[in-house]
């Protein structure tokens, strides 16, 4: 393991630092730098992050009633839509004690089931499906319960616990709508310690845990404080991470420990899914850093730093959100932070 002091001499923490991206800022400060809390420098990077260029752009395009797009539809478009840009505004550091970003969150509560999961299915989209499917000739029960149980069974763990994740960064982790959330993954979760979505009838003949719809619900335990995690959580987090850990983070538990999707060795932002930057950021937040199975996964990412310490954006929902964030095939500050934050970890265990 590349020890954590020649990272952070040969990396560049400056270009991280500059105040043209408070988010980045913020998180350097914050994660690798350690700043306390009330340090100065921290707290204006902060108070920034809403005047901030990126989040200027998104917010310019939330209408007054606090949604994107269609209201009756926010998962689609995909990135573009009220769950995704809640999610992105997580990440880039905001929360509700901006008026429009608690408007927001307050709008997309709505569509939580009273299960406690989030559907990607309305009651609009799923209208939508009951029309197309009828004038294809397909046989249908009532409208009325076709649309029911599709919105039921599109309660997805991957979106519940990406939305759980991202209400908990923008302030709600006391509100016991996303504590229902949180004890709704606790229940689905799958045998072998993933999850999958267990109404959803493409999985209905699958056993094996789906990557993404595990490091989604692990994330979301993640950004729990720790004295509010309980008991069921804290075992649903221990056999989560095994099963990531078993597979090496992306390689088969058999055939030769083969890698099981090339996809999720690119280095990607903002994460919505499933790589390997993300399983290590998530596993290592939680205390898992001493363990060598995710050693594969870390020389994958030290492979591909560049000469001036940076890491390159291999891949991101480009021109499908309501901005960029970067530019793909560019160096990229948020990837660069990322990994740094999660070597931090690693290397303050050795």
């Amino acid at each position: 393991m590349i020890g954590w002091t020649r990272i952070l001499r040969e990396s560049p923490i400056d270009w991280l630092l500059e105040k043209t991206n408070p988010s980045v800022r913020y998180f350097v400060l914050r994660d690798i730098l350690r700043k306390p809390e009330e340090d100065i420098e921290l707290m204006d990077a902060k108070r920034a992050i809403p005047d901030s260029t990126i989040v200027q752009k998104i917010l310019q395009k939330q209408t007054p009633q606090g949604y994107w797009e269609d209201p009756r539809s926010p998962y689609l478009p995909k990135y573009k839509s009220s769950y995704w840009t809640i999610m992105v505004l997580g990440r880039l550091g905001m929360d509700r004690t901006d008026e429009k970003v608690a408007k927001a969150c307050e709008f997309i509560f709505q569509f939580q089931r009273d299960e406690g999961g989030f559907s990607s299915e309305s009651i609009y989209s799923a209208s939508r499906e009951y029309e197309y499917r009828r004038k294809r000739g397909k046989k249908l029960p009532s409208q009325s319960e076709f649309t029911s149980s599709l919105i039921f069974e599109s309660q997805l763990s991957c979106l519940t616990g990406n939305m759980a994740a991202a209400l908990i960064r923008l302030g709600y982790a006391d509100d016991p709508r996303v504590k229902k959330a949180l004890e709704w993954l606790v229940r689905i979760q799958n045998r072998d310690g993933g999850w999958l979505c267990p109404f959803w009838k493409a999985h209905a003949k699958d056993k094996h845990g789906c990557f993404m719809g595990t490091i989604c619900p692990m994330e979301a335990f993640n950004e729990v404080p720790k004295e509010n995690l309980t008991k069921e959580m804290n075992e649903a987090i221990s056999a989560g991470a095994e099963f990531l850990l078993m597979h090496h983070l992306f390689r088969a538990d058999h055939h030769n420990y083969a890698t099981i999707n090339p996809a999720w060795l690119r280095l990607s932002f903002p994460w919505f899914g499933y790589n390997i930057l993300r399983g290590l950021d998530v596993l290592t937040k939680l205390g898992y850093v001493n363990d060598q199975r995710e050693n594969d996964a870390v020389d994958v990412i030290l492979q591909k730093r560049q000469s001036n310490g940076s890491w390159i954006l291999e891949d991101s929902p480009t021109g499908r959100m309501q901005t960029n964030i970067e530019r793909k095939g560019q160096p990229s500050k948020w990837v660069t932070l990322n990994v740094l934050s999660v070597l931090r970890r690693l290397s303050a265990a050795h």
